[in-house]
Parts: structure tokens; sequence; C-alpha cells
């Protein structure tokens, strides 16, 4: 990749990024673009906020979230695919799951501190530093500590054109009721100066995209975390999970929820139990998968009903949280279909996207738990 420096100038309200080197948008790395000039991703409606701070998110596994912050102090997370790595888009989803659950509920210090090691200033001396006059620190910290306590970040993603893994993973995170943007890059050059602008990409174009390319619904990516050994096993590597009560949905169901088996845990039957824990007949299981309306209340005979045991002789000990931090993450992941019943959290999966949502987030959980915040 070519270095380059990338400046912001306005001109009548319009903004835009000169580079000094860019010949064209391919030879631009989007996660530099987005950390050398934040403005990129308020460009289209600065009215709304301008990001003035950016960095690639602490402890990002795959290196290509940034998190942006705008001069009113809301926070949003960047996703940088790169153009040849298609494949790893799942691992990008786990990996902005993962990002926004550290944040979570965390205070002005959780981001300031990172961006002050990063970058050697303090975070409001960044942002002002590209404001200007008539800002206030004060109320900026107020939108962050705001922004943090909200804790649902929209997500900017950066593509230089829509394809069907991109599609993907845009359907995914909008249907986790996330607020997402795609963004494409605009590159063109005026008397020897390269510019590069933002161009949305909205609906109707992904709409175009979809018929172009004879977009069909197919199940969505299951995260693939950079801690788990077995990330790039197929669905036919697993041992099945069957159970003989169960429908023909829900055994398709079943059949997407083996993926719980890169948790780490040791599957017995139906059961997800703690390393160790299966050598004892009278062990409870961590996680257990259920279609059975007589254990569990309510399944459904198209849904599958996945009970999560957080107290501390299950999943908060093997992560090494707390049972509050547990449940607390699980619940600000954007799910509606949780329940708690006798201590537990009953996840319900209707759908073979549901199911795969399901392990997307307890794949999150667990990197949360080994990167910390």
């Amino acid at each position: 990749m070519t270095p380059c420096c990338i400046r912001v100038t306005r001109a009548q309200d319009r903004w835009q990024l000169v580079s000094s080197s860019v010949q064209s948008d391919q030879q631009l790395d989007t996660v530099q673009l987005v950390t050398q000039a934040p403005e990129f991703l308020g460009m289209l409606n600065p009215k709304q906020g301008v990001p003035r701070a950016a960095m690639v998110a602490p402890n990002s596994s795959s290196g290509r979230v940034v998190i942006a912050i705008d001069d009113k102090g809301g926070i949003q997370l960047a996703a940088c695919p790169e153009r040849a790595d298609e494949g790893k888009l799942s691992a990008l989803i786990g990996d902005l799951l993962a990002t926004g659950g550290r944040f979570w509920h965390q205070g002005y210090e959780s981001v300031a501190k990172p961006f002050e090691d990063k970058l050697g200033k303090p975070l409001a001396d960044l942002v002002g530093a590209r404001v200007g006059k008539d800002w206030s620190q004060d109320s900026f910290r107020a939108g962050v500590e705001r922004s943090l306590k909200q804790g649902r970040f929209p997500i900017v993603v950066i593509a230089r054109e829509l394809n069907k893994a991109l599609e993907d993973m845009l359907d995914y995170l909008e249907n986790m009721n996330l607020k997402v943007k795609p963004l494409g890059l605009e590159h063109s050059s005026n008397n020897g100066v390269e510019i590069i602008r933002p161009r949305l990409l909205g609906k109707e174009a992904r709409a175009a995209a979809r018929a172009a390319t004879g977009y069909r619904e197919e199940p969505t990516p299951v995260v693939t975390i950079s801690t788990v050994k077995r990330e790039d096993k197929g669905l036919d590597q697993y041992e099945p999970l069957t159970n003989e009560k169960a429908t023909e949905k829900q055994q398709e169901i079943l059949a997407r929820l083996v993926r719980l088996d890169d948790l780490g845990l040791v599957r017995r039957g139906l059961e997800y139990l703690l390393p160790g824990d299966e050598l004892k007949e009278t062990s409870e299981g961590t996680i257990v998968v259920t279609v059975d309306p007589d254990r569990w209340p309510s399944p459904k005979p198209e849904e599958v009903i996945v009970v999560v045991k957080t107290g501390m002789g299950h999943l908060a000990n093997y992560l090494a949280l707390s049972p509050e931090e547990v449940e607390e993450f699980l619940s600000s992941l954007p799910r509606v279909q949780r329940k708690e019943h006798k201590g537990c959290l009953l996840l319900r999966a209707a759908s073979i996207y549901e199911a795969g949502q399901l392990v997307n987030e307890l794949k999150a959980l667990k990197e949360v738990a080994q990167t910390g915040v």
C-alpha cells in the first residue's frame, strides 16, 4: 500500500478530503482513511455531528473496526472490510459486536484513555484542535458519557462496491436492529489534486445490486472469532445435534446451533458443560439446547430454545466474569426474544438465521471475556 497523507478541506459548506499521493480509490486503505480523516464519516450530514477523532478499536481482533467520536460526543463504529477478504466478513461482524459490548455502560475514561495512549493527547484536546472555536469541552464529555450509556453505537460500513458477501453483512446487522449506513468512495482529480468523497450506498442502490448479481436469501454467516481454533470448520464437520422429538424445522435449526461447539464447552447430548464436568453424572449443562416442552417452557414446533445459565457455577465462572457482566452484555445486544426463567436466560431461535445470530452473540461474549475492555 502506498503511504499517503489525507487532509480535510471545506469550501462553501462542502467537505472534501485531499490526498497527497493516492492515484485511485483502489490504493486507499479505508482504515487509514478513517483514522487520518474521521470527518469522512460525517461529510454527507455534518449537522448531525462530524467525527473528529478515530482509532482502531482497542482489542479489535480483525484490526478493521474503527471507533470514531464526533464533536458532540457521539460514538460510532466503522467497519472497514478489505476488498480481498470477503470470507472474513463473518469475523468482522463478531468484532463489531464485541467492540460495542466492551464499551457498553462504561465511563468516559474507558474510551478517552485508549485514545490518549494511542495518539498521545487527551481525547478532548484531539477533538478540540479539529473543531476550532465555539466548542464546549464539558458538553463534549457529557455527550460521550451519554453515548456510552446508550450503548448501541451506529455502524458505518465502508465499501467500494456492494457484493453478495457485503449484502449478507448489512442485512444481518440491520436485522439486529442496529443503525447501519454503508458508504462508498468517490475519487476524482482536479488540477493535479486527488479528491476523495463519500457516497451513500442507499437501499435503492442495494436493491439494484441485488438484481444485477442474482441475489437470493441465504442464512447469515456465523461469526468466526480469531481466538476460536476451529473457525474454518464447515457444518458437516461437526457432530450433529439430534433429538427424536424434534420437528423437521427444529432439526434445521439444530444443524446451525452445532457451532456452539466453538465456545469450548463440552457437549453431552444437547447440553454444554464446563470442561471436567462431563465426568460427573450429576452435572448440569451450562448451555442447554432443547425442543422438549416438558423440560423447558413453551418451545413451539418451529423453534428451539437455548437456555444459558449465567451463575458463578456456570458461564460466569467459565468466562471469569461476574453473572451481572454476562447478563448485561447479552442484554446490550439487540435481541428482543429474551426471557429469564429460574436464574437462566432463555434465547429462542425460530429460524436458521436466528440460530446463527444466537451463536454470534455468545461468541462475541467469549471474545469480550478474553480480551477485556
